[in-house]
């Protein structure tokens, strides 16, 4: 069993971020930057046999400021916890707790996400209520950082492609809703980037047989808003309430979560909202997004090409 961490780089700057205890992975020329780092990911499957039992990830260049780790520690925390099958070091505990999942959280950040979203997954014939649909701190990750083995990455790259070939053939509605382009931070980026980034909340929601070992997010940086640091302990309720949910299908649970994290949300970014529930799933286009300050190196990143990657 091997474990392989890359951390991609583009450019000399990018370069002196990286941890030398991760493998450094070039995206030459960066020759599709509307793709991100999926380019890159995808070129690597393409042209590389993954075998069974090792692990992969691919890091950004800003892994270690996002989260304050650096190799030495995700190496020790996947050797202190032998026998996963998945390990994720999501940096963003107030967006694990406070949104139903991921795809809540991406349609008040990038309005009209959750339609795309439908409309995907019914081309894959997966059918989805988003308005109850779970995603707590185990299967909430952010920024690709997650390291696995192919049983994971195989599954997430056969529903990536099939993104991939319906936004690089550019027919039809669904391509064209792909391509379009969304705020993100000072930046404009496609639609697609940003659902290529939850996939594996999907996943890791949809398929409870993963083994699945998440770094504590609680002890992740506090950097855009820290009015939510006042707020920790709501914020492990808020998760709870978010498994009692998904393990009793009991709406109370859902009615007591969207009652506090309206008073979280109210309380943190001084949003006035007149209803005791409020919800992100029916967020019109034209309404502006959530906004943030944060400036984000790796917007010049990009990503490579692919196929099934084989297994062995």
């Amino acid at each position: 069993m091997k474990v392989n961490i890359f951390q991609l780089f583009y450019d000399k700057k990018s370069r002196k971020m990286l941890d030398p205890g991760f493998i450094p992975l070039e995206i030459a020329g960066n020759p599709r930057p509307d793709w991100r780092e999926y380019w890159a990911i995808r070129k690597y499957f393409l042209k590389n046999t993954l075998r069974e039992n090792d692990y992969y990830g691919f890091l950004s260049p800003l892994f270690k400021e996002k989260t304050c780790l650096d190799s030495q520690q995700v190496f020790a925390f996947i050797a202190e916890n032998p026998g996963d099958d998945v390990y994720t070091f999501s940096p963003s505990f107030p967006e694990a707790a406070c949104y139903l999942n991921v795809f809540e959280h991406g349609n008040r950040c990038h309005p009209g996400m959750i339609p795309v979203m439908k409309e995907f997954l019914d081309m894959l014939e997966i059918n989805i209520d988003f308005s109850k649909f779970i995603n707590d701190f185990r299967s909430t990750v952010f920024c690709n950082y997650i390291i696995a083995k192919p049983v994971f990455w195989n599954k997430w790259f056969t529903i990536t492609e099939r993104l991939f070939q319906i936004a690089e053939r550019k027919e039809g509605r669904l391509a064209q809703l792909l391509n379009k382009s969304t705020d993100y931070h000072k930046a404009s980026l496609s639609m697609k980037v940003f659902i290529i980034e939850r996939i594996a909340s999907l996943l890791l929601a949809l398929l409870p047989e993963l083994k699945v070992c998440d770094f504590e997010i609680q002890v992740m940086p506090w950097k855009e808003n820290a009015n939510y640091f006042a707020y920790r302990k709501e914020m492990v309720l808020l998760n709870a309430l978010k498994i009692a949910y998904a393990d009793s299908f009991d709406t109370e649970y859902l009615r007591i979560y969207f009652s506090l994290r309206t008073c979280v949300l109210q309380r943190c970014e001084a949003l006035e909202f007149n209803e005791h529930h409020i919800d992100f799933f029916h967020v019109d286009e034209n309404v502006r997004p959530a906004k943030t300050d944060e400036k984000d190196p790796d917007l010049l990143m990009s990503p490579p090409r692919y196929e099934d990657p084989v297994m062995t």
